[in-house]
């Protein structure tokens, strides 16, 4: 998921306790699970909710289930909740689009990747220091603004990056580079803006590492056809 806040830029993740990982940045997402596959399927047959996927989508099974699987990562990782609002999850153009499958514009290495723009609402922003010990956190940048999070157990901080193509270097150890690759791309098709005019760079003193590599689930035997095994960013 490319998480991108209009002044201070992408959000990215950082973790520093993975076992024979050192720390590294990565963007948030994750597995896409069965149970995922099952609230989409039901989504889809209740005509009565809005299905935010399009209506010309020639997988809207799995389009809806990896905007769920996000949604759910994405608030699961860092408290931003966008559960009930999957209409903010645009797949990300990685190339231009052809006749056929909608994948092969948006999906890189059984990766579907998905931009949101964040919003200052979508970010815990008063009260930080009663917040502290709840587990808010406020980002890593020299001068952090007031957007926090409350981050899983398995980040350790987050930063705020206002040059994509400093996003590109960050990621590029996070899951093999095929983030930063994707990332990369997503630039060249215009899809992801540098911000750095509105904002000042602001660099943290942190030590980029090796990436942390996942395994894919299967998905449901209605997808199969289209990939074997998936995961949404």
């Amino acid at each position: 998921l490319f998480g991108q806040h209009p002044i201070n830029g992408l959000l990215l993740l950082y973790c520093s306790r993975k076992k024979k990982k050192p720390p590294h940045f990565q963007a948030p997402g994750g597995h896409v699970d069965k149970e995922d596959f099952d609230a989409a399927l039901a989504r889809l047959q209740d005509t009565s909710i809005s299905s935010s996927v399009d209506e010309d989508s020639s997988h809207p099974l799995l389009l809806l289930a990896c905007k769920i699987g996000a949604a759910r990562e994405l608030y699961e990782e860092t408290g931003i909740d966008l559960r009930n609002d999957l209409h903010r999850f645009q797949p990300v153009l990685l190339r231009s689009k052809k006749d056929g499958l909608f994948t092969t514009s948006c999906v890189l290495k059984h990766r579907l990747f998905f931009r949101v723009c964040f919003t200052d609402d979508d970010f815990v922003t008063e009260g930080f220091d009663s917040m502290v010990a709840l587990g808010i956190s406020q980002s890593m940048n020299t001068e952090a603004p007031m957007l926090m999070l409350k981050l899983s157990e398995e980040h350790q901080g987050f930063l705020f990056e206002p040059d994509p193509r400093r996003a590109v270097d960050l990621l590029v150890q996070h899951s093999g580079g095929k983030v930063s690759t994707a990332l990369d791309m997503a630039i060249a098709q215009g899809e992801i803006k540098d911000v750095t005019a509105s904002s000042e760079r602001n660099e943290p003193d942190v030590i980029v590492g090796h990436p942390m590599s996942n395994e894919a689930k299967d998905h449901t035997e209605t997808e199969k056809g289209v990939l074997d095994c998936f995961e949404c960013c």
